[in-house]
């Protein structure tokens, strides 16, 4: 594994303003950093166990050939809900590798550090790193190529002829831009290190049941079509609006790319939905 990862995030986080990299990890340990809500993943290589120590350095998780353990009477465990309050080591997962919600990771000012002690087969150890605050993107370049695409929609639309092409262009524009986002969230959003198959497949459905209207109908109906295409379009994206006032995109996107489709959603999916409801929409 990487010594260094950036944070990513569990649906709906999509943007965060730091960026965690981790140093190198002791010796037969692998540690992720999952996402921006501070979940962290650790594997053990075979014939290793790691135990992590919590808050109050008693010993809260352990990962060995059994599998994955939390101490009971541990309050970090409790805190982090590994476990409810007990006592004892309980079973929680099998194999290897485990995540978990770590409040540790915690940024606090614009640098700092993180360490989570650890020993590693019966030696002292820790899990570190550093988190560095991520400047803000700049929004005015947005602002003025919104309202220069915006205005430019608003121009062509005052030519009759135009205006069926635009709804139906910007409709089918602003549901590809914003299926593109949907899928680029869901392969970087899991809290467990996986890809958001679920939210994957219900854009796409989404997508195909929106799209049959604009095969098959022609003029007004059409125009509609693409309008409520539109509206879906930019209803999906403006949950997705943080990524232009952060730092760090959690997309499997550049940060610059998802911005660019999370725009276009928007901007195409209020274009379309507004020109639909023009009248003399029947060429």
């Amino acid at each position: 594994m990487p010594a260094g990862a950036n944070a990513h995030g569990r649906s709906p986080t999509v943007a965060i303003d730091y960026r965690l990299t981790l140093a190198p990890p002791p010796a037969g340990l692998a540690v992720t950093i999952l996402d921006g809500d501070r979940s962290l993943q650790a594997r053990v290589a075979p014939g290793v166990t790691l135990l992590v120590r919590g808050v109050l350095l008693e010993p809260m998780l352990r990962i060995d050939s059994g599998g994955v353990f939390a101490n009971a009477a541990s309050p970090t465990a409790q805190g982090d809900k590994l476990v409810r309050s007990g006592t004892g080591w309980q079973h929680i997962a099998s194999g290897r590798s485990y995540a978990w919600h770590e409040h540790r990771l915690t940024p606090t000012g614009n640098r700092g550090r993180f360490r989570i002690p650890v020993v590693v087969n019966g030696k002292d150890a820790a899990i570190a790193g550093t988190f560095v605050r991520v400047p803000r993107p700049a929004l005015w370049p947005w602002l003025a190529g919104g309202a220069a695409l915006a205005a430019a929609i608003g121009a062509a639309s005052l030519r009759r002829r135009l205006q069926l092409p635009l709804v139906l262009g910007s409709g089918v524009v602003a549901g590809f831009s914003a299926l593109a986002a949907v899928i680029a969230f869901a392969l970087r959003d899991r809290p467990n290190g996986g890809i958001g198959w679920l939210a994957i497949g219900t854009a796409i459905a989404v997508a195909l049941a929106l799209a049959v209207p604009l095969l098959r109908l022609h003029g007004r109906a059409r125009a509609h079509a693409a309008g409520v295409a539109g509206a879906v379009a930019a209803a999906v994206t403006i949950e997705s609006l943080p990524v232009f006032w952060h730092g760090v995109v959690i997309s499997a996107l550049p940060a610059g790319g998802v911005r660019a489709v999370c725009g276009l959603a928007l901007l195409g999916g209020v274009a379309a939905a507004a020109l639909s409801l023009l009248p003399g929409l029947d060429g």
